[in-house]
C-alpha cells in the first residue's frame, strides 16, 4: 500500500473518532511515519523482537491545567510498516487495524495507561458496552 492510500485510511479512522466523540482530538497532530526508529524504541523499552505501531506524544488530558495557557499540540504518530505487518500476521483488514492504533493512542491522550487502553480496545473490538 502506498503512503497517500495509508493517509486516506488513518483520515477515514479519525473520521469515524470524531462522529463518535467529536472535538477528541482538537490540539492534536497525527502523524505518519514509515516505522519507528531504533531511539524510540528504547526510549520506550522495547526488545529487538518488538515494534512500536502507534506512539502518542503528549500531556494526557487528565494531566492538563488550562491555567497554564497555550502548549504545543500533542502528537500521535503511526508507523505504516508495523501497521501493514500486524494486519498481514493477523489477517485483519489494514482499515482496522489502522482504527485499533488510532483508538488506542487517543485512549493514551484522554490519560488510560496501557493496561487500560488494552481493556477499552477490547471491549470496543468486542462491541461490549461495559
Amino acid at each position: 500500500m502506498d503512503r497517500p492510500a495509508f493517509i486516506r485510511h488513518v483520515e477515514a479512522a479519525i473520521a469515524g473518532l470524531d462522529a463518535s466523540f467529536p472535538g477528541v482530538l482538537r490540539n492534536v497532530a497525527v502523524c505518519v511515519e514509515d516505522e519507528p526508529d531504533e531511539a524510540t524504541c528504547l526510549e520506550q523499552g522495547l526488545g529487538p523482537d518488538e515494534t512500536l505501531l502507534g506512539l502518542y506524544d503528549g500531556v494526557p488530558t487528565t494531566e492538563r491545567s488550562y491555567e497554564e495557557g497555550w502548549m504545543m499540540p500533542d502528537k500521535v504518530t503511526l508507523y505504516i510498516d508495523p501497521i501493514l505487518d500486524e494486519a498481514d500476521d493477523d489477517g485483519r483488514s489494514i482499515e482496522d487495524v489502522i482504527r485499533d492504533v488510532v483508538w488506542h493512542e487517543v485512549a493514551h491522550h484522554l490519560g488510560l495507561d496501557e493496561d487500560r487502553a488494552d481493556a477499552v480496545e477490547r471491549r470496543r473490538r468486542s462491541g461490549s458496552t461495559t
